[in-house]
């Protein structure tokens, strides 16, 4: 009888939702803070890192009665980060992905022979340069449109760029068709 009852269940209805995200940036490694609803645990957490750069996280709970909660996003990591020390941990109802940073170069690669021969203070001079062109490069990792990071936000300017392109050539056929419409309006009233 019970299974019967079970049976007759309606299937789960789903709320989709997009957890606020949130950068710590250290100097030692990365933290994204994913700040969840009340009523999600660990178990209802899921957290894969992938060959290709990119970490997944995903989740479900129970909301009440047949509603559930659900959500499912995708970052793709810094170039300096350690994709093997990767690390998730569930504090206070946020999601804390940790993200350590590869070691800089030592000092003694920093002192080795310039390349191309050039002289010490030559070669000294294209360091410090090149270090403060890094101090003020801004991280754009994050797609300040949308909200997105790393491959997400390529992938929506894309696509906002192929709508451009599909409504600017929709115009120019309408004004192709309009002045050929005209043309022959001119040429009919003319005879």
């Amino acid at each position: 009888m019970d299974s019967k009852a079970e049976a007759a269940a309606p299937p789960p209805s789903y709320k989709d939702f997009e957890p606020f995200c949130e950068w710590q940036r250290e100097k030692d490694k990365d933290i994204l803070v994913v700040q969840l609803p009340s009523g999600f645990k660990k178990e209802h957490l899921r957290v894969m890192v992938s060959n290709q750069g990119l970490v997944r996280f995903s989740g479900e709970c129970d909301a009440g009665g047949n509603t559930r909660y659900r959500f499912q996003r995708e970052i793709r990591v810094a170039k300096d980060c350690n994709m093997s020390g990767i690390q998730a941990k569930f504090m206070r109802e946020n999601l804390h992905i940790i993200m350590p940073k590869n070691p800089p170069a030592t000092a003694a690669q920093d002192q080795a022979a310039p390349p191309g021969g050039e002289s010490g203070e030559h070669a000294k001079l294209k360091q410090e340069q090149g270090k403060s062109d890094e101090e003020g490069k801004v991280d754009d990792s994050r797609d300040p449109v949308e909200g997105r990071s790393g491959a997400e936000g390529g992938v929506s300017r894309l696509k906002t760029c192929v709508r451009v392109a599909v409504v600017a050539a929709v115009v120019v056929a309408l004004g192709a068709f309009a002045a050929q419409y005209y043309q022959n309006f001119i040429n009919f009233t003319k005879k």
